[in-house]
């Protein structure tokens, strides 16, 4: 089967490889930053990338508005306290501490699901020599996702049409668990059986290598932003 490099369609769609490694950078550094110090100004800047990429490709309200949520967060664990009373002082610092702590691996998360296709993810993964164990399931989860969303929006859609709605649930809460979740939980079961069958009959579970249609190749945005990354977190750990 013939290769053929697969074209972005933003320039901002970074390779996967690069956003992987962004993902893993951004966590660490959002989990164990700390609230002290000069360092605290380098973990605000690698907590916003994720929500700059996200207004990168197009999602202006969403990337602002994940902005002022972490820079807000990001102010009352730091710098908010209030002398006269603790237990303030703890009702702003602790749910800040997790916005900022949480916050943006979600929404880098989210810049991943959106911008990546499964067979980008697999070059991606098999390119740098990961296993197949982790890779299957990977790809499984990775389309497995957005498909439970869609399936959800759709049993959403016809209890609407059954007139069973928000007000149905605060009447009868059980029997509006039961419409909802029994028939998302059977679809999950089965959905996540398709997907791995349709993995394994497209030769994920091969041993020897297989061929693609799909060539990643880093570009020079790919190097720029993976450097500067690296930059900022070097930097980060030696202050």
């Amino acid at each position: 089967m013939n290769n053929k490099i697969k074209n972005q369609s933003h320039i901002f769609n970074l390779d996967p490889r690069v956003k992987l490694g962004v993902m893993i950078i951004v966590s660490l550094i959002s989990l164990t930053g700390g609230v002290t110090g000069n360092e605290i100004f380098l973990r605000l800047l690698v907590m916003l990338i994720p929500s700059l990429l996200i207004l990168l490709i197009g999602k202006h309200l969403l990337g602002w508005l994940c902005i002022i949520v972490t820079i807000s967060a990001w102010y009352g664990e730091a710098f908010v306290t209030f002398n006269q009373s603790q237990l303030a002082t703890l009702l702003i610092f602790v749910p800040s501490g997790v916005i900022t702590r949480f916050l943006p691996s979600l929404v880098m998360g989210y810049y991943l699901f959106k911008t990546t296709q499964v067979e980008e993810l697999i070059e991606g993964l098999e390119s740098l020599k990961i296993p197949r164990k982790i890779t299957i399931p990977l790809a499984v989860m990775f389309r497995f996702l957005p498909t439970i969303q869609s399936e959800s929006a759709s049993i959403k859609d016809a209890m609407k049409m059954r007139g069973i709605s928000l007000r149905f649930a605060f009447k009868k809460p059980l029997q509006y668990f039961e419409y909802r979740v029994v028939p998302l939980l059977n679809s999950v079961v089965k959905i996540g059986n398709e997907l791995t069958i349709a993995s394994i009959t497209r030769g994920l579970n091969l041993t020897h290598k297989r061929t693609s249609i799909i060539m990643l190749k880093m570009r020079w945005i790919d190097w720029l932003f993976i450097s500067m990354l690296l930059i900022l977190c070097v930097t980060y750990y030696i202050v």
